[in-house]
């Protein structure tokens, strides 16, 4: 199957690197990409805005002959979510890396909704007490400067349907139930999926280079999964779940 993986802020295609290797040896085709002015901080990102981004992810998605998965790690989460709303079809599952899929009305790379004066609303009185998702909104606030964020459009209801995993990384599984049980942003999205897996894998800021065989597990095991249930799927048995 043919896996798109999509970095977070400020990383290219090579980050990918060994895990690309893995998924090759399992006999996956990944395309790793870098999107237009976020390779560095100090990259030219004149003229550029977040539809172009999302615009590569589905032109990538366009060049593979059938259905994809869908990688992104940290902010490209929410990029993810939106090429895979304009291509629900092709799109046989998501995985998201440290990241949520941002919802409709919020801020794309942030998963946040934010006010007129920048400042995150629907959270604050959970921040105060919920240490793990103050953190990330700090991380993504240093991380990010909301460059290139715009408010992200969802029209495909479809899109519910698409099996996600959630790779945990400086959050876990059990920060985001909580976040989804109170119903709130950044985890507001994952209430609405009908096909949800949520997966521990401890680690810092670029999991794709710090357990890059881990990850690479995780996206096969994905991939596996929907390949066995898409309509033309062989006979051979599900591979358990984590």
């Amino acid at each position: 199957m043919d896996v798109i993986l999509v970095p977070g802020l400020w990383m290219g295609a090579s980050s990918w690197h060994d895990v690309a290797t893995a998924l090759t040896a399992a006999g996956h085709t990944p395309h790793a990409l870098t999107l237009r002015g976020l390779d560095s901080r100090t990259a030219d990102r004149s003229g550029t805005m977040l539809a172009d981004h999302v615009a590569e992810i589905v032109a990538a998605i366009d060049r593979c002959a059938g259905k994809v998965v869908l990688v992104g790690q940290a902010q490209a989460c929410g990029l993810v979510h939106a090429a895979l709303n304009r291509r629900v079809d092709r799109v046989a599952a998501a995985v998201h890396v440290g990241g949520l899929p941002s919802a409709h009305g919020t801020h794309v790379l942030s998963g946040f909704t934010l006010d007129a004066r920048g400042t995150p609303t629907n959270t604050a009185g959970y921040r105060a007490v919920d240490a793990s998702l103050s953190g990330w909104h700090d991380r993504v606030r240093e991380d990010a400067d909301h460059v290139l964020d715009q408010v992200q459009k969802l029209t495909d209801e479809r899109r519910h349907a698409v099996p996600v995993t959630v790779v945990a990384t400086e959050f876990t599984a059990d920060d985001v139930r909580r976040w989804m049980a109170a119903n709130i942003d950044p985890a507001r999205e994952l209430a609405l999926l009908h096909d949800v897996t949520l997966v521990d894998m401890p680690a810092g800021r670029w999991p794709q280079i710090e357990r890059a065989d881990d990850l690479a597990r995780i996206i096969v095991q994905a991939a596996s999964v929907a390949d066995a249930a898409s309509p033309s799927a062989h006979s051979a048995p599900l591979v358990p779940g984590n």
